[in-house]
């Protein structure tokens, strides 16, 4: 190659540049897509979909519902609560993909405890941590 280039080479390579750019841009967004879809069908709704398609009769999904912190420093114990709104509607996708909900559970599983000495008094304060997890059970319509 030469150190200056005609008009018709700069061209080239332009275009070259262009068509190069797209076909990365459109392996970025493939990719993209698969990983959406990926992420799709390991959630609750996809596991559905997945469960519907394998021909089960029931599909069962646990949600964290709601977790509770607690602490316990200097002889006092505190808490606080929070309610997850990270799955609203999966119920309603769910039952859209040809399930019935069935029966609903909550249970509470403890995932921590600290305990201190009150002061004035004897004994000591408990604080425990966890979270409310709610357990669906759908039946297959077309079952």
């Amino acid at each position: 190659m030469g150190l200056f280039k005609s008009e018709e080479e700069k061209a080239a390579e332009q275009a070259e540049r262009a068509c190069v750019e797209a076909a990365q841009a459109a392996a970025r967004a493939e990719a993209a897509k698969k990983a959406a879809e990926a992420k799709r069908r390991a959630g609750p709704v996809g596991q559905a979909g997945v469960a519907k398609e394998a021909g089960l009769r029931f599909y069962e999904v646990q949600l964290d519902v709601g977790v509770t912190q607690g602490s316990a420093t200097f002889g006092e114990a505190s808490g606080s609560e929070t309610r997850s709104a990270a799955h609203p509607g999966h119920a309603g996708e769910i039952e859209a993909l040809g399930w019935k909900l069935e029966h609903v559970g909550y249970v509470y599983q403890v995932t921590g405890e600290e305990t201190t000495d009150k002061f004035v008094t004897t004994g000591q304060r408990v604080a425990v941590s966890g979270k409310t997890v709610g357990i669906y059970l759908f039946r297959n319509t077309s079952a």
